[in-house]
């Protein structure tokens, strides 16, 4: 309940009176088809306890999430850049504190809060019928992530 209330509060923040400065023609789909991509790659390899690889697309998660945070990006009037910041990047800050202790634990429950950062923003923008899920198949990608 704590982190709805939270989610609502950076809700109303980031919705803007008037963009600063809009950044047209971002490529916020493309973004999010980064973070869709690396996000299930990034569970695969905590599953599979590959601890480096993990924090490999950790990092490139941080590194798109910086880029759109650099970006301020305005769509449908919400201030995405903000948004990103304030409820994803504090999530992904977890999952990687959970690599570099290799606790396959808190990993799968930081990874958690972290998808449920994700679908937050979704219902809070009116995307709320893009729902993102823990997966549970890595039949879909032509990569082995087991660290033998």
């Amino acid at each position: 309940m704590r982190y709805c209330f939270l989610a609502l509060i950076l809700i109303v923040s980031c919705k803007p009176q008037q963009a600063e400065k809009e950044v047209e023609n971002y490529p916020v789909l493309e973004t999010m088809g980064y973070y869709q991509r690396f996000s299930q790659k990034l569970w695969l390899a905590g599953q599979n306890q590959n601890w480096e690889l993990a924090d490999f697309y950790t990092h490139e998660l941080e590194e798109v999430t910086e880029r759109l945070v650099e970006g301020n990006v305005i769509h449908d009037d919400y201030n995405i850049s903000n948004l990103s910041e304030a409820m994803l990047l504090p999530k992904i800050e977890k999952v990687e504190e959970a690599i570099r202790k290799k606790d396959q634990v808190l990993f799968l429950e930081n990874y958690e809060l972290m998808i449920s950062s994700c679908n937050l923003c979704h219902n809070a923008t009116k995307h709320n019928f893009i729902k993102i899920l823990v997966p549970n198949d890595s039949k879909i990608w032509n990569q082995d992530f087991t660290s033998k």
